[in-house]
């Protein structure tokens, strides 16, 4: 007797695998299309020719590439990303990590990394030379004679901050320094070194006459640190950065992970690191400018964002304009189409406003006609009226949570955002959003749940030619994000999987979706159906289904897929059988089988009373859709 099978779209983890009979329960790497569920599209890396590359990097860093084509690689891990189209027509991309700011323009990267403070030197570089091998120099730990000395009193530099070198009067020891540099190591507080990428031809004690340096943002958190010093660790062992319980360190206590907000002002782009200043990128001053302080405007803000239509630029969490002390609940904003008229008056539209309750701004998002503001328990509206209030701003919500400045979308009007106990919507009425796999991902022994230490690394996207809003996390045993959360939200569905993403990109001002992940590689999304030209595996798993209803054990000797393929693709199809629901039950299981285009069904073998089936593919550039399976069933006895 042919039996059909049907299935409900959307992932199923809130309830047991019996349970959600009629329904998927896991998966990696599709979507649902129609009420069917098929592959996800795949990427690629986005690539530059070697003779496009420019920009001021030092000759380490050129050195590193000498392939004909090399893939784009952003400076540390990006946590905001924002793209836009100038007056000219040219197409921009900008991203902000814990090292750097940086713009892409015509497959060209520049970094526009802000300068906090520029050095003025006199004869401050020293350089030495080695008098053996390389080879014994690395074998014994002895410093390579690249490194180059530069001597500036208090310079408050630490290792892993960058410089950029404008100019050097004459070489030091056969080196001519130009270029963005790392700090390699610091001596003291005179003196620091960087590795030039060129050894030295003779030692030199303060040379290079002349020098000029810009001192860039000081390099930031790639993650929230937990507190590390007198307690950390076991008693008497070393801990984290060479101390811990019972071996105290300067520096105790808990430190946040550098977080940006990017918004443009016009054919200009904005930029705000959290607890700090306001800049301005000027697109006409040309794509090596960096970005430039904001005269007049707070140096100490959360978040930022333009008021549309109204072209208010507005801080989140900022100084009191009175006492220029800041505070986390008070919004600031600047006075209407003005980037640096911050000073309240009666004849301007500049202003402040406290929020009442929360114990600090997370972020805000601008939806058709209001400003959406998060702190960690309550949701406000920010409308624009005009008059002498020129902005109304009312409580939407309470005892909501959110997890970070990134975890929030507007969808046509309607805010979803993810908390740290459920999902979110906005969309008149703030409310809880439905979900089928809540419990995977918040309850604290399930083998998908967040790492809420790391919580601040969340991250939404939008595709919106998929329907899909998409939620990256990192899994509880991972530091970085690792795991998705996917809600179609024309069809009400959810789905999981595997793939590490530190900011994502709708597709608009480019052809496609653009996401890196946390090594800064760029990735073109919807390209195929391939991980960057190796083989995407993607699979999704049915719940447990009744052969007879569960009375009888069945025997089960022919299934017939309904499985749109490509031409010369192939999907494995697994049977798992199982004699009784319970989760710890044993199952077996039949196959993969091989099934393609020239097939139409498969033979097999398999008894029991429940049966599930998994289609997996691994294919190269292979898609796939999966319709109505019928089963070939009989009765085989009740034991």
């Amino acid at each position: 007797m042919l039996k059909a099978i049907t299935f409900q779209p959307g992932i199923r983890k809130d309830t047991t695998e019996y349970l959600a009979e009629g329904g998927w329960v896991d998966c990696d790497k599709i979507r649902f299309k129609n009420s069917t569920p098929s592959k996800l599209g795949g990427w690629v890396s986005e690539n530059i020719e070697q003779s496009e590359k420019k920009g001021a990097f030092s000759s380490a860093f050129s050195s590193a590439f000498s392939e004909s084509k090399y893939s784009l690689l952003f400076t540390g891990s990006i946590r905001a990303m924002l793209t836009w189209t100038a007056l000219d027509s040219g197409k921009y991309l900008a991203t902000a990590s814990e090292q750097r700011a940086e713009l892409l323009f015509n497959n060209q990267i520049f970094d526009i990394t802000p300068t906090r403070t520029t050095a003025n030197l006199t004869n401050a570089i020293s350089t030495s030379v080695r008098s053996f091998s390389n080879a014994f120099a690395s074998a014994f730990g002895i410093e390579n004679s690249t490194l180059v000395t530069i001597k500036h009193t208090a310079h408050s530099l630490v290792v892993g901050d960058f410089i950029d070198v404008i100019s050097q009067a004459s070489p030091a020891g056969g080196i001519t320094l130009s270029g963005t540099y790392e700090v390699y190591s610091v001596i003291d507080s005179q003196n620091y070194r960087i590795d030039a990428g060129v050894a030295a031809t003779s030692a030199v004690s303060l040379a290079g006459g002349a020098l000029v340096i810009d001192y860039l943002l000081p390099t930031g958190f790639a993650s929230n640190e937990g507190i590390t010093g007198w307690g950390g660790g076991s008693w008497g062992t070393a801990g984290a950065g060479g101390a811990g319980w019972n071996r105290p360190r300067a520096g105790v206590g808990s430190s946040n992970m550098r977080q940006w907000s990017l918004d443009t002002w016009g054919e200009d782009l904005l930029a705000c690191v959290r607890g700090g200043k306001i800049y301005q990128w000027d697109k006409t001053n040309g794509v090596t400018t960096r970005l430039q302080t904001i005269a007049n405007a707070p140096t100490q803000n959360s978040f930022i964002l333009v008021a549309q239509p109204s072209r208010h630029l507005i801080a989140f969490g900022s100084e009191v304009a009175a006492t220029g002390v800041f505070d986390p609940l008070i919004i600031r904003w600047a006075e209407g189409e003005s980037l640096t008229g911050w000073t309240i008056t009666a004849t301007n539209t500049a202003g402040e406003y406290r929020l009442p309750k929360g114990n600090s701004i997370i972020g805000a998002v601008q939806t058709r006609s209001e400003i959406v503001i998060f702190t960690e328990t309550d949701v406000y509206s920010m409308r624009y009226v005009g008059g002498n209030d020129i902005f109304a701003i009312s409580p939407l919500g309470t005892n909501i949570s959110i997890t970070s400045p990134h975890s929030f979308i507007d969808i046509n009007g309607v805010v979803v955002w993810i908390g740290t106990d459920g999902f979110y919507i906005y969309d008149g009425v703030v409310r809880s959003l439905p979900s089928t796999i809540g419990k995977f991902i918040f309850a604290q022994d399930s083998l998908g749940r967040i790492n809420f230490a790391q919580k601040e690394k969340i991250v939404t996207g939008i595709n919106k030619e998929f329907n899909e809003v998409w939620w990256f996390y990192p899994l509880y045993s991972s530091s970085e994000n690792s795991n998705y959360v996917k809600y179609n939200y024309k069809d009400g569905v959810w789905d999981i999987g595997t793939m590490e993403r530190t900011a994502w990109i709708d597709k608009g001002v480019f052809e496609r979706p653009y996401a890196v992940n946390a090594s800064g590689r760029l990735f073109l999304h919807e390209q195929g159906y391939d991980d960057d030209a190796a083989p995407m595996t993607s699979y999704i798993t049915s719940g447990y289904f009744d052969l007879d209803d569960g009375d009888s054990l069945m025997y089960v000797d022919k299934i017939i897929p309904d499985i749109e393929l490509d031409t010369n693709k192939n999907i494995l199809i697994s049977v798992l059988v199982k004699k009784y629901p319970h989760p710890e039950g044993t199952v077996t299981t039949k196959g993969p089988y091989y099934f393609d285009d020239s097939n139409n069904k498969i033979s097999l073998r398999a008894r029991g009373r429940q049966m599930a089936l998994k289609f997996e593919s691994t294919a190269t550039n292979a898609d796939y859709e999966i319709g109505k399976t019928r089963i070939n069933i009989q009765p085989d006895g009740k034991r």
